[in-house]
């Protein structure tokens, strides 16, 4: 082979750097591409969620307004509008978005004539009956077109881009593969010729710098593939379906509670919807959660409160000395929590202000989940008749709040004080304060 025919070898190869360093190039351009895509409709995922979870609250309200005779309907209604103008204006061109103001808008305007209907007839409760029901009815069809929609970004939207971000992760496979075949063809043309030996040093060096770039690139699309964000909208997306299921069976325990005429059955049956409700609760605060792992504790239990003052319909003067100094728990922790307080509440408002104007409410919550927590809740009501009910429990409530202490590794008690009044405090607690 002629001295010629070997000089044309490093015109070749600096023509294929640059064929690589173009293809690198556009295969980063397109990856980045499919992340903001995915990242937009994650966004969409959030927002929602929260147009579910307002319309939720439009129902709480309906049931509020209806049964306190209070005028919050056409603001929140508005509010519920007004998200679905704005998230199909910010998002009209994702999937599952565009036909979503042609479904909710009859649907809400439908929920507000049945709001009015349903006033107009609250005097007489058989005849409010049926229009109750297609409200509810009707709200249940509007979030399970929210449903829709986001079922179709799942599956139009980012299991597409998905797919096409793991294109993108073979595609870079098959450039580091030309990339090491390319160094390796140079290699042995380098050690053809010493004539060349000092060109062919250096480009097997730069050739080892290409090679570093192509493989931190091929690192960042695998991370990229199975980022941080992708898992937490599916471990979000699991919450908020587990939610959605324990919802379901709250509505079907309460459709099996109009079917009975037994009093105390049907309380059976409410506490088993509380207690269903109280979990739902944490899944309902996970998915909303920006950190998955721990939850904000002081809104899950205000919201636990509210919907427990809802169940029972408290028309007292309700005061409440709710003081949360811990600020996060993991659901593990949070769900045989929100068991216990939910079980103590429930009993508060079943027995501790009956026939009274006025009441106190009491939950203090202190210390941490790996230091130990500290307790207190309770009323000030008349209280146990006597120990003995507490020290030998003869009903599902009491033994269900001493078996809850037990899963979260504490112990609790009654304190000696007015009212009725409980004290939890964590086996770790009690270890330091013995030491």
């Amino acid at each position: 082979m002629s001295s010629s025919n070997w000089r044309i070898w490093p015109l070749i190869a600096a023509v294929l750097a640059v064929l690589f360093i173009s293809w690198d190039l556009s295969l980063l351009s397109r990856a980045r591409g499919l992340q903001d895509r995915i990242g937009r409709q994650v966004d969409l995922l959030h927002e929602l969620s929260d147009l579910n979870a307002a319309i939720n609250q439009l129902s709480l309200v309906h049931r509020v307004d209806i049964n306190t005779g209070q005028t919050n309907w056409t603001t929140e209604l508005e509010k519920v509008n007004e998200r679905v103008r704005r998230t199909h204006a910010q998002y009209s061109n994702e999937p599952g978005v565009e036909p979503l103001p042609g479904l909710l808008t009859p649907i809400l305007h439908a929920c507000d004539s049945l709001h009015g209907e349903v006033l107009a007839r609250k005097s007489t409760p058989s005849d409010a009956r049926m229009p109750e029901a297609v409200f509810q009815m009707m709200v249940q069809r509007g979030q399970k077109h929210v449903d829709q929609g986001q079922r179709k970004v799942h599956e139009q939207g980012l299991s597409n881009h998905t797919n096409a971000l793991s294109a993108r992760w073979d595609e870079a496979q098959a450039l580091m593969f030309l990339a090491c075949a390319f160094a390796v063809v140079f290699a042995l043309l380098v050690g053809m010729t010493r004539r060349l030996l000092v060109e062919s040093r250096l480009r097997t060096e730069q050739m080892q710098i290409a090679k570093k770039n192509l493989e931190h690139t091929h690192k960042e699309l695998r991370e990229t593939m199975l980022s941080k964000e992708e898992k937490e909208v599916m471990i979000k997306e699991i919450h908020h379906r587990v939610k959605n299921n324990l919802q379901i069976v709250k509505s079907l325990i309460r459709f099996q509670t109009d079917q009975v005429e037994d009093v105390r059955v049907k309380e059976l049956f409410n506490e088993c919807i509380n207690r269903v409700g109280a979990m739902a609760l944490v899944h309902e605060q996970t998915y909303l959660s920006k950190d998955l792992a721990n939850i904000d504790v002081k809104t899950y239990l205000e919201s636990l409160v509210r919907d427990l003052i809802h169940a029972y319909a408290v028309g007292i003067r309700l005061k409440q000395d709710i003081d949360i100094q811990v600020r996060t728990l993991s659901v593990d922790t949070l769900v045989p929590m929100g068991l216990l307080i939910n079980e103590i509440i429930s009993n508060s408002f079943k027995y501790a202000f009956k026939g009274r104007s006025e009441g106190l409410l009491t939950v203090h919550l202190s210390g941490s989940e790996d230091g130990g927590l500290h307790l207190r809740i309770g009323d000030d009501g008349p209280g146990m008749p006597s120990r003995d009910k507490w020290d030998r429990p003869n009903s599902l409530g009491m033994e269900l709040i001493q078996t809850l202490a037990g899963q979260l590794d504490a112990r609790i008690d009654l304190m000696p004080v007015s009212g009725t009044h409980y004290e939890l405090i964590s086996d770790k607690l009690i270890k330091q304060k013995v030491a």
